[in-house]
């Protein structure tokens, strides 16, 4: 099936510019005002993709590669401690989720890295926190979607293993693999940020890069920091960063302070993502900015009267809530792993919520009858909620585990514990080293995010930013939309439409593409402890500039794989460059079909550049605009 062609006309694409313009530059309104749909750059679908609506833990953002090799872009999703499931994706419509793998899954990767046709899915699986470290598991996908487990690298190090990445590391033409993991500080030997060769036969004599100081920096960025050609490796996620510089050999060598500089202090960094947002020839990032989740945070919201709350592996007691009604009301009720029981009263009476089938976040309606009083004695263990007498209710404990969970109808604001502002932070790639332009950019994202997925949602030529804030867990969570002002500066719209509708949840992860080829990349978001979200690109195509889309297959001669192929578009005078494979996800290894580039009022393309990571080359010419380009 083709790609219908835009039809934006000049006149048009510019109104549309002017008028984005003013609602984005006069607005002073919050991005998560309630706002008309028409004025919403997205919306969220029912059932295009059938998400469930329970609410479960994530790890990472959503998936997407044409695993069936049917031309359309598929989708998979980690269901953390749960599953990873696969949606097929059939002109635009999406199959009934399909199971992957079972438990716990972690970093998860897609490619044809052996080269016999089949798309290839190595799965990461955690590791017991610690005390159960385990390998990558293997799979081969066939074009009538069969699923082969093909084994376990049973020769690669144990360990909690945390991100997948595919890399050319040497030039090769095959597929190597770099993999990190995680490990408590006793067992520092289980920590692993190592990249194995390919031999051809399976991924072989390891060697580690640059290690951070840091042992949670287990996320992981490929990049082309100098131009070269080759990827580079960004280690991330704890209290500093890492660079390593690839030698076209296999080796690396550490370029952290040359390259980065103070810069690699950045701390909790939870993900990032490579654009050239200026069109300038070379890479950018873009970094978001959030701790792990190891303290305890209560929040609360006095329009609703909701009280949400968090903690992990600590004793917890929060200040004594009135509560409305006749019964004290807690809905998703998540604990990682239910390491003690759920007690009422100081008879210690023990509950369970109620969850239905899969769904992790429970619910609880307790009786003050049931609940009377406090334990005497000062040894909890589990979540203790006792009924203090005149609508007073009482809620503490000590867990080993996560614990989150939303009161209702909580009458007095109660205390709050709340994260601190981290910015998001914008480097600029200056000849292979990186400058912090937030500020001259305009970007004033202050509150924690997460995750971040770049691609040019209007079309106009230069690529665009939506990213997830972490949220505040007493209100649903809205998702940013930051708009590239012609290679400028940056502008958040005030209406994305990226509204989830849960409580108790913090956005996690997001991705970008364009599910039914109408030339709009759409969006996928979940939020941790929530749901997963479609939402469709509602820019007018009238008001939407004009397209190109690349499709790259394995070189033609050496047959490289098309994973960090460099592709660039020249169009009416401006030069557009991405990697294949690229994402903002700093576990997941995705692998986009077609990639995405907007022409603005562009309608002709002059010249479309593959460079495959093996440095074989390919040029297309005079190319009309809608079209999609196959090599």
């Amino acid at each position: 099936m083709g790609i219908a062609m835009s039809t934006a006309t000049s006149a048009g694409f510019i109104t549309f510019l002017y008028v984005l313009t003013i609602v984005v530059g006069c607005s002073t309104s919050s991005p998560d005002m309630e706002t008309p749909a028409d004025h919403s750059l997205f919306r969220v679908t029912d059932g295009v993709i059938p998400f469930d609506k329970k609410l479960s833990r994530k790890w990472g953002a959503a998936v997407v590669a044409d695993v069936d090799q049917n031309g359309w872009d598929d989708v998979i999703t980690t269901q953390h401690g749960n599953s990873a499931l696969i949606y097929w994706n059939d002109g635009g419509q999406f199959s009934a989720p399909i199971t992957l793998i079972t438990g716990d899954t972690h970093g998860l990767g897609v490619s044809d890295y052996d080269g016999d046709g089949n798309m290839d899915i190595i799965v990461s699986p955690g590791g017991g926190d610690g005390g159960n470290p385990r390998r990558p598991v293997f799979f081969s996908v066939d074009k009538k979607r069969n699923i082969t487990r093909e084994g376990t690298f049973e020769h690669f190090r144990a360990s909690r293993g945390r991100a997948i990445k595919f890399i050319e590391a040497n030039q090769d033409s095959k597929l190597d693999l770099f993999t990190t993991g995680f490990a408590p500080r006793k067992v520092a030997s289980l920590t692993t940020n190592q990249l194995y060769r390919n031999t051809g036969a399976t991924f072989e004599h390891p060697v580690t890069l640059a290690m951070p100081h840091d042992a949670l920096s287990v996320k992981v960025l490929q990049t082309d920091v100098n131009s070269d050609g080759l990827m580079d490796v960004i280690t991330f996620g704890g209290r500093d960063m890492t660079l390593s510089l690839a030698q076209g050999d296999g080796t690396y060598s550490d370029a952290t302070q040359d390259v980065l500089g103070e810069l690699a202090r950045i701390r909790y960094v939870s993900n990032m993502a490579e654009l050239d947002y200026d069109n300038d020839g070379d890479f950018d990032l873009f970094l978001t900015r959030s701790p792990y989740q190891f303290e305890k945070e209560a929040y609360y919201d006095d329009k609703n009267q909701n009280f949400a709350f968090f903690v992990f592996r600590d004793a917890f007691m929060f200040d004594d809530i009135i509560v409305g009604g006749d019964n004290l009301i807690l809905e998703n009720i998540q604990e990682t792993w239910a390491t003690y029981d759920i007690q009422l009263g100081e008879r210690r009476k023990v509950v369970e919520a109620s969850r239905p089938e899969h769904n992790t976040g429970g619910r609880l309606v307790i009786k003050p009858e049931d609940a009377m009083g406090w334990p005497q004695d000062d040894e909890l263990k589990g979540m203790h909620i006792g009924y203090m007498g005149d609508g007073k209710w009482r809620i503490g404990g000590v867990v080993k585990s996560r614990l989150a969970a939303v009161v209702k109808n909580v009458l007095v604001h109660p205390g709050e514990i709340k994260r601190n502002p981290l910015p998001a932070v914008m480097l600029e790639n200056r000849n292979g080293r990186f400058v912090d332009v937030t500020t001259e950019l305009g970007i004033a994202v202050e509150a924690q995010t997460t995750s971040v997925a770049a691609g040019d949602v209007n079309n106009d030529g230069f690529v665009d930013l939506v990213v997830s804030p972490y949220g505040n867990m007493a209100l649903p969570v809205t998702h940013i939309v930051l708009l590239n002002q012609q290679g400028k500066r940056f502008a958040m719209h005030p209406y994305s439409g990226l509204v989830s509708e849960e409580i108790g949840a913090t956005g996690l992860g997001v991705t970008l593409f364009d599910y039914n080829k109408d030339g709009r990349l759409d969006v996928i978001f979940g939020n941790e402890r929530g749901r997963w979200y479609m939402a469709e690109n509602q820019v007018p195509e009238e008001m939407l500039g004009h397209f190109v889309k690349v499709h790259v297959s394995a070189s033609p001669t050496a047959g490289a794989q098309p994973t960090g192929a460099w592709v660039t578009v020249s169009a009416c005078g401006k030069k557009q460059i991405q990697h294949m494979g690229a994402t903002g996800d700093g576990f997941h290894h995705m692998l986009n079909s077609e990639m995405h580039f907007g022409l603005g009022i562009c309608d002709h393309v002059d010249d479309v550049y593959v460079r495959w990571a093996n440095g074989e080359e390919k040029h297309q010419f005079n190319v009309a605009a809608g079209q999609l380009v196959r090599f």
